[in-house]
């Protein structure tokens, strides 16, 4: 059903992408006409005309980070794009973004520029130690290392950036195919294309209309006749978020880059964003709507306060992130995603982003795979002769990408049940519904300090599977990597500090002894 998913090959589809992008489609109407002109034309002895060329009019709802990174590659392929985006300027919101080495080494195709912009401005995460955490103390549950799939396949290290910084590289990039301050609200299939209806009741027609207008997307909802507003999937907990100049003393940034805090009801996530700043997201088992006492702050004065009381008795590298934090700095907000859904094409429209495969942050992909489906999407559109094999390039973008994000979206809401469901020792947060002497019991039982089963055999299984989960996520979608590749080692043709460990960093070149657990599988620390 899927015959394109593991289509590409690497060097093979770089040479098409290098040929195309500079042979935009012929109009076969307009192609028929020349020909016949510039037949006369010969017959009568006078030189023959030269065939017009007419790219195709792509047009773009969205100018984040999957809207501009299609536009640019539909640019890079010779096609004339224009994007609409809503707000009028961009600001910095947000905190950084983590892109991983499958976003950077698609990124590279699209814009090698960018990535160039992306490396120097960023913090180099990837040649670091990352892995899950006993939230209470500390200690390891899992290191990974998540050098393996870059240096097995020549792409870069992951690296954080400021949200900001990369829509501003990419906004750059896209040049003046990028209007602000207007929407797409609605669209409709002709003969010709298609035609695009703006907030302010102006009209585009175009080839094809790419809806990359997020998780709450106008061109989706008509598509799938969403009635009743999105179908937003609540993941289970709310995240609350800051950005804090880490001065703690348990600062292990030096060999550290991301660390995942696990425990019962909620987990904590912290990265290194550079500059002796960390981000934090603090996941919390809670209902959606932001109506709990947690979210209205009902006995605390502020976030950073009741983030202290809920996680308050973990260990210090999490106590001192909070305390750390300025209290005004600490966002909230609930964390959903979409069901995967392979309606992401009607006619000469098709579904990109979070517009078709939002996910949650466990992965840190969602950016990611949005560049990943540019990149694909502008492959495809690229093989159309005309406006008339614009749905069947379409759909080959679909069938290429529908999987691919499904697994992630997958893997990543397996991870959040994981996060949310570990309990160190067995007694652990007994359930709200056991009688008080069965709670009693369990308590004496977690004095004991048996390390909980589900704990132990999510050990086995995370030692197991991580290797080639981290392999899939960093290249499942087998995209080409023009500058480097596994031909050429630990990548000699890219910037040196985005792929050799140690080059931006000495204290950072860090033995595989740093990455290892010890001790019994299920029991490794």
């Amino acid at each position: 059903a899927f015959p394109l998913l593991a289509y590409s090959s690497r060097r093979s589809d770089w040479r098409v992408y290098q040929r195309v992008s500079s042979a935009p489609y012929v109009s076969r109407t307009r192609a028929s006409a020349t020909g016949t002109a510039s037949a006369s034309a010969s017959s009568n002895g006078s030189a023959p005309e030269v065939s017009e060329k007419k790219p195709l009019k792509v047009l773009v709802a969205g100018g984040g980070i999957g809207g501009l990174a299609a536009a640019i590659a539909c640019r890079q392929q010779g096609l004339d794009v224009t994007v609409f985006e809503k707000v009028n300027e961009y600001k910095p919101f947000g905190g950084p973004i983590q892109l991983q080495c499958n976003a950077l080494g698609a990124l590279e195709c699209i814009a090698p520029d960018v990535l160039e912009q992306v490396i120097s401005a960023g913090t180099v995460t990837g040649d670091r130690v990352n892995g899950l955490l006993d939230g209470e103390s500390g200690e390891w549950f899992y290191r990974f290392d998540t050098r393996k799939p870059c240096f097995k396949h020549g792409l870069p290290l992951t690296t954080v950036v400021s949200r900001f910084d990369l829509l501003d590289f990419l906004r750059q990039a896209a040049g003046e195919s990028v209007h602000s301050g207007c929407r797409v609200v609605s669209y409709e299939n002709t003969a010709s294309g298609v035609k695009v209806t703006l907030d302010d009741g102006t009209v585009h027609h175009g080839d094809v209309l790419i809806g990359a207008d997020g998780i709450r997307s106008k061109v989706r909802a008509q598509m799938r006749n969403e009635v009743n507003g999105p179908p937003l999937k609540y993941a289970g907990y709310a995240v609350y978020t800051a950005v804090c100049d880490y001065t703690g003393i348990h600062t292990d940034t030096d060999k550290t880059g991301y660390q995942v805090f696990l425990g019962p009801k909620q987990y904590f996530v912290s990265s290194d964003v550079g500059n002796g700043q960390q981000q934090y997201y603090a996941f919390l088992d809670v209902p959606a709507g932001g109506d709990d006492k947690w979210a209205k702050c009902e006995e605390w004065d502020n976030y950073r306060d009741m983030l202290m009381d809920r996680f308050g008795d973990w260990c210090p590298a999490v106590v001192e992130r909070l305390q750390c934090t300025r209290p005004e700095d600490v966002e909230r907000r609930d964390v959903n995603d979409l069901a995967p859904d392979p309606r992401w094409v009607d006619g000469n429209v098709a579904l990109l982003g979070d517009a078709c495969h939002a996910v949650q942050p466990n992965l840190g992909q969602g950016g990611g795979q949005a560049i990943e489906s540019s990149f694909v999407l502008a492959q495809e559109l690229a093989k159309a002769s005309g406006p008339n094999e614009v749905n069947a390039a379409l759909m080959r973008y679909s069938m290429r990408r529908f999987l691919r994000t499904g697994a992630i979206h997958g893997l990543s809401r397996m991870a959040s049940i994981m996060n949310t469901t570990y309990k160190r020792f067995l007694g652990s947060e007994p359930y709200d519904f056991y009688p008080q002497p069965v709670k009693k019991m369990w308590e004496k039982v977690e004095e004991m300090h048996i390390p909980h089963p589900g704990r132990v055999v999510g050990q086995i299984a995370v030692m197991a599977t991580m290797d080639a989960v981290l392999d899939y996520v960093g290249y499942g979608s087998n995209i080409p990597q023009p500058l480097g590749g596994a031909a050429h080692g630990n990548g000699t043709h890219r910037i040196p500090r985005c792929q050799v460990p140690g080059i931006s960093s000495p204290k950072r070149n860090l033995e595989e002894a740093d990455f290892k657990m010890r001790g019994m599988p299920g029991l490794a620390k």
